[in-house]
Formats: C-alpha cells, sequence, structure tokens
C-alpha cells in the first residue's frame, strides 16, 4: 500500500510540474493486473485498474478497482483496444501479476512473456499465474475482502505460501522467459483457480461484505510445462515435494499414520538434496537429508525415549522417501517433463554429453531410474515431550 501511495504521489508531482504533455493525475489508471485468455478472433485482455479516489478514501462509495476487458487478433491489439474503454490512460509500472487460462498455456506461453518483455513499461519481476479451469477474466473479477486491490492477493500468496509452506513458486519474467527456453529444464508456475461456495455474479460487492466471502481466489497447485507448454498440475502437497527436490525452500510438512490409526506430522526446517544423473547407467541417485521438528503426534509412546523417537524418524522417512518417489513418478509418467532440472545436472557435469542427448532428452528422461534415499532427522519433539501416559 506504501508503495502505490508513493507511486500516486510522484504522478501527482509530474503532472504539476508544468510539462507540455502532462497527464493529470484523475486521468492516470494504474494497472494491478492482467488477465489474458485466448478466443477464437485472438486474445481477451482484462485489466484491474486501480480506483484513486476510493483507495484514498474520497470517495467510500465506490469499489477500490473496476475492471475493462478488451479482444484483438494480437495481444498488442487487444491492449490497445482497452484503451477505447476508458478515459484514463492506462498505468503499467505498478502491474504486479498476470493471470493467463489454461488455452494459452496449453498453446504456448512464450508469445504471452515476449510480448510483456518487449514493453518497456512493464517491470520484469512480476508474477505469472495460471487460471486453473477458469478463465483469466474471472479471475480479476472477483472481490476479495482481505485486500484493497484484489489482485495482489495472489502475489502476496505466492510469496507467503512458499516462506511458510513452500507449496507455490516465484519465478520473475526474465527466469521464466530464460526455463522456457532451455532444454534442460522445463518450468513449473502458480496456479489460481477460484473456490466459490455458491454462485455469485464477477465483481459482486456482496463478497467483501459477508464474514466468509463466498468466492475466494485460491493458490493451491503448481502448472507444469515442457517448454512453454502446460502438461499437467502438481497438487498442493506435490509442489511441497518439488521444492525440496529443486532446493527453492526449506520448510515442508511431512504427515504418516502409524498402526493404521496414530497420526505424526512433521515440518522439515533444513534440507539438503543433491541430484547425480549418470547417464552411462540410465540412473539417477537422488539423496536426501532433512532435520526438523514433530509437530504433532497421536502415537502412544515415551519420547523422552531415544529408541522411540529413532522409530518415529524410520516412519517418517519412509514415508518421505514414498512421497518424492510418487512425485519423481508422475513427472516421467503423468507429465513426461522435467521439471526437477536433472537435464541441468548433466549438462553441468558433463557438457560434451548434454551436447549428445540434448535433442532427445524428452524420450530419455521418462525412462531414467531412480535411486531415492532419505535421511530424516527429528531435533525437537516440541514443549511437551509426551502427552500419554
Amino acid at each position: 500500500m506504501r508503495r502505490l501511495m508513493y507511486v500516486m504521489v510522484m504522478l501527482m508531482a509530474i503532472s504539476l510540474s508544468g510539462c507540455g504533455h502532462k497527464v493529470e493525475m484523475s486521468q492516470i489508471g494504474i494497472v494491478a493486473g492482467l488477465g489474458i485468455d485466448q478466443t477464437e478472433n485472438g486474445y481477451l485482455m482484462t485489466a484491474q485498474v486501480v480506483n484513486p479516489s476510493s483507495i484514498a478514501g474520497n470517495q467510500h462509495d465506490t469499489l477500490s478497482v473496476f475492471s475493462i476487458s478488451g479482444e484483438g487478433e494480437t495481444l498488442f491489439d487487444a491492449y490497445r483496444s482497452l484503451n477505447s474503454l476508458t478515459a484514463k490512460v492506462l498505468y503499467l509500472p505498478h502491474l504486479s501479476v498476470i493471470v493467463v487460462n489454461e488455452d494459452i498455456a496449453q498453446s504456448g506461453i512464450d508469445p504471452v512473456v515476449d510480448f510483456v518483455l518487449r514493453n518497456v513499461m512493464i517491470r520484469p519481476n512480476i508474477t505469472l499465474v495460471v487460471a486453473n479451469h477458469t478463465t483469466a477474466r474471472e479471475v480479476l473479477n472477483v472481490l476479495t475482502p482481505s485486500e484493497q486491490i484484489p489482485i495482489n492477493q495472489l502475489n502476496s500468496l505466492s510469496n507467503l505460501c512458499l516462506t511458510c509452506t513452500g507449496r507455490e513458486v516465484n519465478y520473475n519474467l526474465y527466469q521464466v522467459s530464460g526455463m522456457v527456453n532451455d532444454p534442460s529444464s522445463n518450468i513449473v508456475l502458480n496456479s489460481v483457480s477460484i473456490d466459490s461456495k455458491e454462485k455469485s455474479e464477477e465483481g459482486d460487492i456482496q463478497n467483501v461484505l459477508q464474514m466468509e466471502a463466498p468466492s475466494q481466489l485460491k493458490i493451491d497447485s503448481l502448472a507444469a510445462f515442457q517448454g512453454d507448454q502446460l502438461v499437467g498440475y502438481l497438487t498442493s502437497k506435490e509442489a511441497q515435494y518439488y521444492n525440496l527436490l529443486v532446493g527453492t525452500s526449506k520448510r515442508y510438512v511431512v504427515t504418516t499414520v502409524l498402526d493404521d490409526e496414530y497420526k505424526l506430522s512433521y515440518e522439515v526446517r533444513e534440507s539438503k538434496v543433491e541430484i547425480k544423473p549418470d547417464l552411462e547407467k540410465n540412473k539417477v541417485m537422488v539423496d536426501c537429508s532433512v532435520k526438523g521438528v514433530l509437530m504433532e503426534n497421536g502415537y502412544p509412546i515415551d519420547l523422552m525415549n531415544p529408541d522411540n523417537v529413532s522409530d518415529l524418524e524410520a516412519a517418517l522417512g519412509k514415508q518421505l522417501k514414498q512421497n518424492i518417489q510418487s512425485l519423481i513418478d508422475k513427472t516421467q509418467n503423468e507429465l513426461a517433463s522435467d521439471i526437477l532440472g536433472v537435464g541441468g545436472k548433466v549438462h553441468q557435469k558433463n557438457p560434451k554429453k548434454w551436447a549428445e542427448v540434448s535433442g532427445y532428452w524428452e524420450d530419455i528422461y521418462p525412462k531414467l531410474e531412480f535411486d531415492v534415499k532419505v535421511k530424516l532427522e527429528i531435533t525437537s519433539v516440541g514443549d511437551v515431550a509426551n502427552l500419554q501416559e
């Protein structure tokens, strides 16, 4: 919010500077988010625009944002069509999120990335998100009670989830562009869905006037790509183990059930993962070492006994290994995409070998044999070591 107010003050200063081509503050439309949907005729672009008067509190009977949508044969044509729908000059430097629908993601996101990076008014450190089983327009038209500017919730959730749960990713546009054009790695992006408890109209004000909003933006999966094309999704739990293997986050939750009854929860606080491909043997070694805290224990044992703690470590380690192996199997069989960056490891270790196999790496990766080894350590059982007699 402070950043937005700073931008508004700077724009006001510019408008008062006496420039012959000045733009008055009231004529500026600060674009917070863009949505891009593929249509039969090209593209439908939706802009979520900030209403400065409402943000500043000068108009209490208006929404803090409004949205406009325009269609065009090309992305730039669609963007230009937005200007005929508002008297405001669209201001893009404060853009934080771009949402694309599944049709665009499946056909290829490279044109979108190219269009955005060519626009000098758009900062490259913005978030690119895939709309999961909904349209980008519908995502931008959801009002959220927790944010005056609804689209900012996507950016905030992405950063928070990556830090606290390890279930999301945070790549800027330069990183996205590099990865979609790099044959040694494939990218994953955050995906957003609309969690609706009841049918509501787009932009319904009732969505922010109820204690529990009928419709909420939900980030609970990752969109997996082969090159620049969407090939499937990872669940929120699978996303944790993706981030564990690629080393982009440090906190993850492992749960398991002992004796078909007693549930355990363990939070990883430190992790070290090494992925070692050996193409001569058609194998990939995955060594995973984690340390963490026992957060929940329903098993009736004395946790002051080191042997009992070792038993829990073995059970949780076995579960973590199964979860990692399940994710690897999905990347090989269902997605057929090297989102774990094994090709990049080959490239780093043996560039000459990579030059030989890079042309058909997507055929090699699904046939590799993975050997996963996990070492799990419980560093703390909590303040209350044993709740059950």
